[in-house]
């Protein structure tokens, strides 16, 4: 979760398989370019071109964030040109497991499936179900399978509040 000018995003990533594939491929050019610069003398314009890059790949890979407008919720991708406007109202259920969410609403099939740290992912979740607008339900899938982190939150927050 990142507050920046004033707008709260919560950060997800794609499958841990198509993530790792993506990251390793996002830094591979900076590896490239040290290694150009370890054996060469001096610095070329194929080491700049790397490492921009780089950063440029590396950008792209932290757009994939979550926000929630008053009446929909924002999920932009990877692809900065490319965002989707869910209706917080068509929500029919959210699934919170250890590592992911999936949503399922009409415009996903079989519900879509964001992986989130354990956080953001209760910021998240915790936000959602706070809008007026969301009538679905949320259901812990393996909350008993590892530690509660919802419960424990909670509990919290309630010997804070007294």
């Amino acid at each position: 979760m990142i507050k920046l000018f004033g707008k709260i995003r919560y950060h997800w990533q794609p499958e841990l398989s198509w993530a790792i594939i993506y990251w390793s491929l996002a830094i591979t050019p900076i590896f490239i370019g040290m290694s150009l610069v370890y054996e060469r003398a001096r610095i070329s314009n194929t080491i700049f071109i790397l490492f921009f890059l780089f950063i440029f790949l590396f950008g792209i890979g932290l757009h994939r964030y979550f926000e929630i407008k008053e009446d929909h919720l924002l999920i932009a991708s990877a692809n900065p040109f490319v965002t989707r406007r869910l209706p917080i109202a068509s929500i029919k259920k959210i699934e919170v497991t250890y590592l992911y969410i999936r949503i399922c609403a009409p415009e996903f099939s079989k519900g879509k499936v964001f992986y989130m740290r354990k956080w953001p992912k209760k910021y998240f979740v915790n936000a959602l179900a706070l809008n007026p607008n969301f009538k679905g339900e949320i259901e812990l899938i393996d909350h008993l399978i590892k530690q509660d982190y919802f419960e424990e939150y909670y509990s919290d927050k309630a010997k804070s509040v007294r």
